[in-house]
């Protein structure tokens, strides 16, 4: 029989734990790499990047093809071209970068670092960042789960706030609609920042994470707090004390 505390199973409250952990540090990782992006573009565009000497240790070549036109427009012709990866030693240590086709094994290139990091090399911008491996794919997968989960932590937020200034409001759950809505929101600020870029052929914003979680979490207040000023949402003015309903009768 399973131990239960509030009517829920133990398991649940550990699950619940585990999860509030997990997407803790989930955020933490994007706070940590949304700040190496913009640190790293501001000392590429500064000149602050840290120039070494770097040998080319190993080298490999990944064939690449893909069909010419794009949907409709489909074309027979193939387009080849080779995805080369680059094994770098630098101050004494390897590093693995993709780019730096025109060096061979045993050459030396100048690279440039950023707290170690090679950064560039020969000029050639080779810091893959959101797309470096699986650590990077990974946290891509997880940005809607994480969009949602801090927005949800906006909500709470906001009936902690209300309740603090005197006004009893019920469950966070009850303003589900407003947060579905700013997720929307978020998720349409997401798909600006991959047709607009596109469209200018430029690389996304160096703060791309913050614009759809910014939109997502503003929208969901602003409708959450328009629906409390509608009454959508029963709410009554909290107890100036600590009597309860139960013990007023008590006291006649």
């Amino acid at each position: 029989m399973s131990n239960a505390r509030g009517g829920r199973p133990k398991w649940v409250g550990v699950v619940v734990v585990v999860f509030r952990l997990t997407m803790a540090v989930v955020i933490t990782l994007y706070a940590w790499r949304t700040y190496e992006e913009i640190a790293i573009a501001r000392a590429r565009d500064s000149g602050a990047l840290v120039q070494a000497d770097a040998t080319v240790e190993k080298r490999s070549e990944e064939r690449m093809w893909s069909l010419g036109g794009a949907g409709q427009d489909r074309t027979s012709d193939v387009h080849v071209w080779y995805d080369v990866t680059v094994e770098l030693r630098v101050n004494g240590e390897l590093q693995t970068v993709k780019g730096a086709a025109g060096k061979d094994v045993g050459e030396h290139a100048r690279v440039g670092l950023w707290h170690g990091k090679v950064i560039e090399v020969e000029g050639y911008y080779v810091w893959r960042g959101w797309h470096s491996g699986l650590g990077g794919n990974t946290l891509l997968a997880l940005y809607p789960l994480c969009m949602g989960y801090l927005n949800v932590l906006a909500v709470t937020a906001g009936v902690w706030r209300a309740r603090r200034n005197g006004t009893s409001v019920a469950d966070p759950i009850n303003f589900a609609f407003d947060m579905v809505l700013g997720f929307m929101a978020g998720a349409f600020a997401i798909l600006l920042l991959i047709v607009i870029p596109g469209l200018l052929r430029s690389d996304q914003p160096r703060y791309w994470p913050l614009i759809p979680v910014a939109t997502s979490i503003t929208a969901t207040l602003l409708l959450m707090r328009q629906t409390l000023r509608s009454g959508s949402i029963e709410i009554t003015p909290a107890p100036a004390d600590d009597t309860t309903a139960e013990s007023e009768p008590a006291r006649r």
